[in-house]
């Protein structure tokens, strides 16, 4: 029979005595005000826990760390900003702002503390029309195919600072999709952190402005639990709009694991705080960081993989390897419960080397749960002598017989017709 080309599904194989112990896992109970929400790991894009994770809601300011995100991608923070009559005026009347005045000039760094601290959507607005300048892109196409490239699924944005509008959505896994992103970026976790800034007198304001933050994860506010450490906060964006009611995105690194939760849409102010900081102790608690790397990963695949039809080129199973990968599991859960499913090799261009995915999944009564999809490489090794019939199926090969068969017995006989022909005359 013909070798498979792609990748069988397979199951990883865990040493179990050379991993940790960890106490078993406690379920989530279930209560949470938030419509919806998702805990995931910032590292893989792991989903723990979600409520409605993909129902399309409207963002507010949490809409503010995507424009963080182009801005510190895309931007200068020492390049000025002259702020617009549109940038200043064109904002909602009584939202959060920085009091700053049309022609004035700010530096992108001091507008990225007014949008992170103040939520400033005269600032939101200025960083955009900045963006739009540098780059030659609409702000709308800027942002929304930069949150598609961060996996988002169902998002649209049309402005820089999530005031309402029909065509400005979210879901709470894209916003977490998004803050992956921005944790990445040095730049972008001191401001999203910052307690406080001061921008000096500038070219149109003769007294310093001093912004100091609400959120309640920074000023040291939230006190309703005191096993609920600050250390370790990587950001932290809240948003408020009638529409959207509370929401917030919070990213947090605690016992080597690093957390992004979502939560969106609560009418009262403190159930976001309170939805947070009870995801993020029982996620923090309750589940541990499975390495998959080095010796720890042993790919239960085919003793040989054909990377071609012929059989000329393959994969021993030995020499494929995976890096930096973990996954976060239930204290408690038998990590032999992994499986993966790979794609089809991607030789390079010299094809020594061949590139893949891996889906890593555990399975059971209620159906398949992703865990992360990582990649992984492999040496390829080639065949001097190739035979060619052992990988052509069955059937193919009687046809080939067949035909053969069929030519030389035809031949044959055109033979003997010849000579009986050649006797009669």
């Amino acid at each position: 029979m013909k070798r498979i080309l792609a990748l069988a599904t397979c199951c990883l194989l865990i040493y179990m005595n050379t991993l940790p112990v960890f106490a078993a896992s406690k379920e989530w109970d279930g209560s949470l005000i938030s419509q919806t929400a998702v805990v995931m790991d910032a590292k893989t894009g792991q989903v723990i826990y979600e409520k409605d994770a993909h129902k399309v809601m409207y963002p507010a300011s949490t809409t503010k760390i995507l424009t963080g995100l182009l801005a510190v991608e895309q931007g200068n923070l020492a390049d000025n900003i002259t702020y617009s009559h549109e940038a200043v005026w064109g904002i909602e009347r009584g939202s959060s702002h920085a009091s700053i005045s049309e022609g004035e000039v700010l530096t992108l760094e001091q507008s990225l503390y007014a949008l992170a601290i103040e939520s400033a959507n005269d600032a939101a607005a200025g960083i955009g029309e900045y963006l739009e300048q540098k780059t030659g892109t609409s702000l709308a196409q800027l942002m929304t195919e930069r949150a598609k490239q961060a996996g988002a699924l169902n998002s649209n944005f049309v402005n820089a600072h999530g005031l309402p509008d029909d065509n400005h959505y979210t879901t709470a896994y894209d916003l977490a999709m998004i803050a992956r992103e921005c944790v990445k970026h040095e730049d972008f976790r001191t401001i999203f952190t910052a307690k406080t800034y001061s921008i000096p007198p500038t070219n149109k304001q003769s007294k310093t402005r001093t912004f100091n933050s609400a959120n309640w994860f920074m000023n040291g506010v939230f006190i309703y639990d005191g096993n609920f450490p600050k250390e370790g906060l990587l950001m932290s964006k809240t948003g408020w709009t009638q529409e959207a009611r509370h929401t917030m995105v919070t990213a947090m690194e605690r016992d080597g694991k690093t957390l992004i939760c979502v939560v969106m849409y609560s009418t009262v102010d403190d159930d976001k705080w309170t939805d947070t900081e009870n995801l993020l102790n029982w996620a923090f608690a309750n589940f541990q960081s499975v390495d998959l790397t080095g010796q720890y990963i042993a790919l239960c695949a085919d003793e040989e993989i054909y990377c071609d039809e012929r059989g000329r080129l393959f994969i021993e199973k030995e020499n494929i390897t995976a890096s930096d990968t973990s996954v976060l599991l239930p204290n408690g859960a038998d990590v032999n419960s992994i499986k993966a499913e790979y794609s089809t090799p991607v030789l390079s261009g010299d094809m020594t080397t061949a590139e893949m995915t891996a889906t890593l999944y555990t399975e059971d009564a209620s159906g398949r749960k992703v865990l992360a999809t990582v990649p992984v490489s492999a040496t390829v090794s080639e065949r001097t002598v190739v035979s060619v019939i052992p990988h052509v199926e069955t059937s193919l090969a009687s046809d080939l017989l067949m035909t053969v068969i069929f030519g030389l017995l035809t031949f044959i006989a055109v033979m003997i017709c010849d000579i009986l022909i050649g006797k009669r005359i």
